[in-house]
């Protein structure tokens, strides 16, 4: 075995020379240049791969038309890029009677609303209760029971300036929204509360209704945390936890910008809310102390 030989040379800095090897005079073959042998098959890759090649195209893509492509392409190939695309939804129904047009339009096998598996809901202030008992409960249970939705994030903005958003009543007196009465709550409707009229009434009892069996796996309810009406403070928590300031008057002092509510705590204590007498005697406590002292 012959050993290597060694070449010097000369370094760019002083005199001292370098001990280089020599380049091997023989290379590597090239590699041979892959040549489709027919059409790519894309169902043949992993179901997990295809989900990574869809989420790029689909998510990270601003080409509307390339989207379409992929929507279009064939049946199959629709119902996962739905999976994908409409797999969480966020709707700010500001102002809206009926449902917007993903989830009004007839039910078909293709209907993108069966794909979704989170909704984010946002209910404003123009926005009658009584329209979404009407209209958005059936949708949301059908997405449920024949498509994927498993998640309804239900949150209700601010103070409503508008008696008609709670009640099946007109008011121009926006004042009269906030009017508080002696209320009959909890679970055997026997505490008395001094609280908004809303809360007796039809449209808000449906809604607790819904909260109580949605046909919808997880629901979450929340309230904006600017400006929402003082009787929520009862059931979201209590002190922010940075700053560790109480919610004062429906004004939250931390950086949340909805707080989430206990549910069962709003479901043991408002429904089956009803108004009492204006002669009856009322204590001005909150709906949580008053259940703590008589549960």
């Amino acid at each position: 075995m012959s050993s290597a030989k060694w070449s010097t040379e000369r370094g760019n800095f002083g005199s001292k020379s370098i001990a280089l090897r020599p380049k091997p005079s023989h290379q590597l073959p090239a590699a041979p240049r892959w040549k489709p042998k027919g059409p790519f098959r894309l169902f043949n890759l992993p179901p997990e791969l295809r989900y990574q090649i869809l989420s790029s195209a689909l998510i990270d893509c601003d080409e509307q038309v390339q989207v379409l492509q992929i929507f279009l392409a064939s049946r199959r190939l629709y119902a996962e890029a739905a999976e994908i695309f409409y797999h969480d939804i966020q709707l700010d129904i500001t102002d809206r009677t009926k449902p917007p047009g993903l989830l009004a339009e007839p039910l078909t096998p293709l209907s993108p609303r069966l794909h979704v598996r989170i909704m984010d809901l946002k209910i404003y202030p123009k926005a009658n209760l009584h329209w979404f008992n009407k209209f958005y409960v059936p949708v949301l249970r059908q997405m449920a029971e024949q498509g994927n939705l498993r998640t309804l994030h239900l949150e209700i903005n601010g103070r409503f300036p508008r008696l008609d958003f709670w009640t099946d009543h007109w008011s121009y007196d926006d004042e009269f929204n906030d009017t508080e009465i002696p209320l009959l709550v909890g679970p055997e409707t026997n505490i008395n509360y001094f609280g908004p009229a809303f809360l007796a009434d039809r449209p808000f009892q449906t809604f607790l209704d819904f909260l109580s069996s949605p046909h919808i796996p997880e629901v979450l309810l929340y309230t904006s945390s600017v400006g929402h009406y003082s009787f929520w403070c009862a059931f979201h928590r209590q002190f922010s936890s940075k700053l560790g300031l109480p919610c004062i008057n429906g004004s939250w002092r931390g950086k949340s910008t909805r707080l989430k509510l206990n549910q069962k705590l709003l479901l043991q204590t408002l429904r089956h809310a009803r108004a009492m007498g204006n002669s009856a005697v009322v204590l001005p406590s909150s709906p949580s102390n008053l259940l703590a002292r008589n549960l």
